[in-house]
């Protein structure tokens, strides 16, 4: 071997030695390689959690380091008396007026999701080839993927990062600016609510409400009729389907149509979000320093384990547009 050789041979040890870290865990030996996480986008994609309507809606951006930064908008931007409060118009030969938005300098660490998958490795040998299960493994790893889904759809709605320190604050922890209270949610209701948004420049998007607080809504708009019933004719006594889904509500104040979304993870309130702005910017989104992924571990049992896991953090980057209610039934 010449020397040039042997100077590569010693570059590449000295790389596979960085690779290492020393690990304390009584399963590792004394130096393993660091995790390799194998990013499962693409199986979610075929997941369709429809479970989770505020994860399949929020963007996902890429972070970088041990947090996430942004500058969280907390005035208005109209001119008007609720907002700058200063005219838009300037003389000629003179400079526009300047006006100060007010912004919160806002970070949030990055939070840890995930479940331990573990499969004997006799049972995950029998279920090679088997009719109905053709690998275990497989399987179950969906079943946890839809799991951490679960798992993370309801902590951006309730999460508290100040009483259960591993999770980030969900939006009924982060929006304090407007708030209501109400027995059963009614269209007038979601008016009034539309109507306050309104004032400090929002157009809302969705709304996110339990089972319970849409069929209530189903059931005042049906009252009002602005749900008809259809008409039965004698020729068509067979074969009728019935009943309603509420899909969508007409904003009455802006006439824009927001979606309606129902969640197992609002309790007995729930939400009235803007997404976007009229720009496209998006007021609410996740940061992923890791995506969802498969990370195997070592095992010192006849089995194979590993995590099903993602680090991301939530960000509210306008909280004045949007609107969050409690119920008392």
């Amino acid at each position: 071997m010449n020397d040039i050789d042997q100077a590569l041979n010693e570059i590449k040890d000295l790389i596979a030695k960085s690779a290492e870290t020393n690990s304390t865990y009584t399963f590792s030996p004394a130096t393993r390689s660091i995790f390799a996480p194998e990013n499962l986008d693409e199986k979610i994609k075929f997941l369709v959690p429809t479970d989770a309507p505020l994860r399949n809606r929020l963007p996902r951006t890429k972070g970088f380091g041990q947090a996430a930064e942004w500058k969280m908008m907390t005035s208005n931007l109209d001119t008007g008396l609720t907002g700058t409060n200063t005219s838009i118009a300037f003389a000629d030969a003179a400079a526009p007026g300047e006006t100060t938005q007010t912004y919160s300098a806002t970070y949030a660490t990055y939070k840890l999701l995930g479940r331990k998958l573990e499969v004997g490795g006799l049972a995950l040998a029998a279920s090679n080839g088997r009719a109905g299960e053709p690998n275990m493994q497989d399987s179950r790893e969906k079943v946890k993927m839809y799991e951490v889904i679960l798992g993370e759809e309801k902590m951006i709605i309730d999460g508290d990062a100040a009483t259960r320190t591993s999770e980030f604050s969900g939006l009924n922890k982060l929006i304090t600016t407007n708030s209501g209270l109400v027995t059963f949610i009614t269209a007038s209701g979601i008016g009034d609510w539309a109507r306050t948004l309104y004032g400090v420049g929002a157009d809302p998007t969705v709304l996110v409400a339990s089972a319970r607080q849409l069929q209530a809504l189903a059931n005042d708009l049906e009252k009002s009729n602005s749900i008809m019933r259809t008409v039965i004719t004698q020729g068509e006594m067979t074969g009728v389907t019935g009943g309603m889904k509420l899909s969508k509500i007409i904003n009455p104040v802006t006439g824009s149509v927001m979606d309606v979304e129902a969640s197992r993870y609002v309790g007995l309130g729930g939400l009235l979000l803007t997404e976007k702005s009229p720009a496209g910017e998006s007021w609410i989104e996740m940061e992923e320093l890791i995506p969802m992924s498969r990370v195997d571990v070592p095992s010192t049992t006849f089995s194979y384990t590993s995590f099903i896991l993602e680090a991301l953090a939530l960000k509210l980057i306008s909280e004045i547009y949007q609107y969050k209610f409690c119920v008392g039934a």
